[in-house]
């Protein structure tokens, strides 16, 4: 599929700021399952925009504006083409103890994704969820598409319920919460079954367009999550993929979904992040357009 993606962020200060700095986390990945076509970065005021790549892959752009300003927007503008991707899991016969075995030659490049962070947990109720639901003798992926309609099927999607500071155990005693608490818990399980997992964030296709095209990954029905921002989960196969699964609609990552970043948890990829001089009074608000105007191929691998 071929997206335009437009999002759009204002921050508008009761006096005018002396100065500010941003962190923008918002120009989409390339990877296998995606290609970005055109991206730009527009900002009122006019400043330079400078980037950099951080230490998971990750485009940052900065935004330094030295002089007095009574309202900051930062626009992004791209294209994606995304593609679905064949299931990784499915060739996969062996257990969860197998599986862990064979991470072992890879701990050093997994250890992020193998160990608590500041939004995941290794408390009691999550390594007893984890021996319940990945147990060393169960099947390796049957366990894994089992745990993603678990936490699917066990709490509410409910935008409001948490905000962007609530624990995996806050998560687990309102049982509902945003998808970035699905997400959160479901890496908290996994990390402590020592299988490695990693927090994606980025845009969903929440509707269909009017004139519907035909899903190679058949997901052609509505799906839940913000436009502006969703959060899903990769976990790595012993086949050495990256793996997307999204417990917030119970499905693989497919063709309505598109990366921006990758990392440890939320605390790694807000989309924008910073400073500024001045009134503590501020208004943020955000837009973000999502519109599919093409289908594309399925990978082969």
């Amino acid at each position: 599929m071929l997206f335009k993606i437009e999002h759009t962020t204002e921050y508008q200060y009761s006096e005018p700021a002396t100065e500010s700095f941003s962190e923008l986390r918002l120009r989409p990945r390339d990877s296998l399952r995606q290609s970005v076509q055109r991206h730009a970065t527009h900002v009122e005021p006019r400043v330079p925009v400078e980037s950099y790549v951080d230490y998971f892959g990750n485009t940052v752009e900065t935004v330094s504006v030295p002089f007095r300003h009574h309202k900051l927007v930062v626009t992004s503008e791209c294209e994606v083409i995304t593609s679905s991707f064949l299931d990784a899991l499915s060739g996969l016969d062996l257990t969860v103890s197998e599986a862990v075995q064979l991470y072992k030659p890879r701990l050093r490049e997994l250890y992020d994704f193998l160990k608590p962070s500041r939004y995941t947990s290794h408390a009691p109720e999550v390594i007893e969820a984890a021996a319940g639901l990945l147990g060393p003798q169960q099947n390796f992926a049957a366990a894994i598409k089992a745990l993603n309609s678990h936490i699917f099927s066990t709490y509410r999607y409910k935008p409001g319920a948490t905000n962007v500071s609530t624990t995996v155990a806050e998560f687990l005693e309102k049982r509902e919460g945003v998808c970035q608490d699905f997400a959160h818990l479901m890496i908290s399980i996994c990390r402590c079954a020592q299988i490695p997992a990693r927090y994606v964030s980025g845009y969903i296709e929440t509707e269909l367009p009017d004139t519907e095209d035909n899903y190679s990954d058949d997901t052609t029905e509505r799906l839940i999550g913000a436009t502006a921002s969703h959060a899903w989960v990769e976990i790595y196969t012993p086949n050495h993929f990256w793996v997307g699964l999204d417990p917030t609609n119970n499905i693989f990552e497919g063709e309505r979904h598109v990366q921006i970043g990758i990392g440890r948890d939320y605390a790694d990829l807000p989309p924008l992040k910073g400073i500024f001089k001045g009134s503590n009074a501020q208004s943020l608000s955000v837009q973000v357009k999502v519109s599919r105007t093409g289908k594309n191929e399925v990978i082969e691998d």
